[in-house]
């Protein structure tokens, strides 16, 4: 029976699969406490390539498995995320597989399963026999409740003598020998452990942030880059409508849903609001012939003056930032290119008044106010609706904008396709 060596570090290179800055059972034990992020790697003596590296971000709810074959390819990768105090739920799994020894670690040809979980018996199943580009087969994810939660004491500093995450026969499970009673890598003169930083380090998973400057965005004079257009300027902040929200209650939603808009968790004041949106001015050249550029990549619901100093996500009932992967973001669906910001107590009608003026040609039911923005009223709620081009179809995140004190100053949705567009 083979032993298995488990040690410590702060950080671990996932391109050249070697840690960084080893740590003490006593010094992991002190960041499990606090939930500073760390790693756990489990090595046979002899092999180069690691057989599995634990990345534990406690503060983040999350917990990574990663494992390697002979050859330092990665084969299985498993995302868990804390929603209970001792429980963790399987998000993600994925697993490759290599058809020679020529295929690079995580080869884009390899086959490749991915799991994709979500509390509740939600969840679907992807194959890819061909690897990326090859064709795929997609169907629901027949995981039983007992795969999809697993232990906290699992996993960590203090799960260090127990078996792998992919469940060998016991049989054929490595002996693992406490990292309480091995010499730290440094004293072992480890040479996979350094104490420098890493060209390629792990990091626990972010949800999505906003794509373009907001507050600089909405500056007029402000300068941008942009690769499709070059230099484009913020001409003015242009003032679309007041919008009245009597309930507080704000959804933003596709006008086209009839039925269960996205209506934001976070509650405004009661009140009427300006909604703005940024217009952004250049040139283009198309074979040395110039011509204007004219772009609104965002609109924004403005409840203050004072500017914001952070920008988060809105979110709507039901979801969970912590089931997030890295990059991704809650928001609303369109299947029309199309968004709105509207009192959610007049949804019904609001909504009902702007498929009519569309679908119907019915212009007592709205108005059009601007280019691509149209307006619509409630008179029993006193609530309006508001809606507003996208850059096409998808999901479009609503982001909230807080002042230095936390209080909610901004709406905003970015909907242009110009996600290179920088600051100058």
């Amino acid at each position: 029976m083979a032993a298995v060596e488990v040690s410590y570090a702060e950080d671990w290179d996932a391109d050249v699969r070697r840690e960084f800055g080893p740590l003490s059972s006593d010094e992991a034990e002190e960041r499990d406490r606090s939930g500073d992020p760390y790693v756990v790697v489990r090595r046979v003596p002899g092999r180069p390539a690691p057989l599995e590296v634990h990345l534990v971000s406690w503060r983040d709810h999350y917990v990574g498995v990663w494992a390697y074959d002979e050859l330092g390819r990665r084969t299985h990768e498993v995302d868990l995320r804390l929603l209970e105090p001792d429980r963790l739920f399987l998000r993600q799994y994925l697993e490759r597989r290599y058809f020679s020894p020529d295929q690079s670690d995580r080869a884009r040809d390899a086959w490749r399963l991915t799991v994709d979980l979500l509390p509740g018996g939600r969840g679907r199943r992807v194959l890819e026999e061909r690897g990326e580009g090859g064709g795929s087969f997609h169907t629901l994810a027949d995981v039983p409740e007992s795969q999809r939660w697993h232990p906290r004491s699992g996993f960590g500093v203090r799960a260090a003598g127990s078996p792998d995450f992919f469940g060998a026969a016991e049989q054929e499970r490595p002996k693992v020998l406490d990292a309480a009673v091995l010499p730290s890598p440094a004293a072992a003169g480890n040479a996979d452990v350094e104490v420098g930083k890493p060209e390629s380090p792990w990091r626990p998973p972010r949800p999505g942030q906003p794509g373009l400057a907001l507050n600089e965005l909405f500056r007029s004079g402000t300068r941008f880059i942009s690769e499709t257009w070059g230099e484009m300027t913020v001409a003015e902040i242009q003032r679309i409508a007041t919008l009245r929200i009597p309930s507080g209650r704000l959804v933003v939603a596709d006008p086209m849903e009839q039925d269960s808009p996205r209506e934001l968790i976070e509650r405004v004041p009661p009140g009427e609001y300006p909604l703005q949106t940024a217009v952004l001015v250049g040139e283009g050249d198309y074979y040395g012939e110039r011509f204007p550029v004219t772009e609104q990549p965002a609109v924004r619901l403005l409840i203050t003056d004072e500017p914001p100093v952070t920008w988060e996500m809105g979110l709507s009932e039901g979801e969970d930032p912590r089931l997030l992967l890295d990059g991704h973001a809650y928001g609303f669906g369109t299947d029309g290119a199309a968004g709105s910001f509207a009192d959610a107590s007049g949804w019904a009608a609001l909504s009902g008044k702007y498929r009519s003026f569309l679908m119907d040609r019915d212009a007592s039911a709205a108005e059009h106010i601007a280019d691509g923005f149209v307006h619509a009223t409630d008179e029993e709620t006193s609530g309006d609706l508001v809606s507003f081009h996208t850059g096409g179809d998808g999901i479009y995140p609503v982001w909230l904008g807080r002042s230095d004190s936390g209080e909610l100053v901004a709406v905003a949705v970015i909907t242009s396709w110009l996600a290179d567009l920088r600051p100058a």
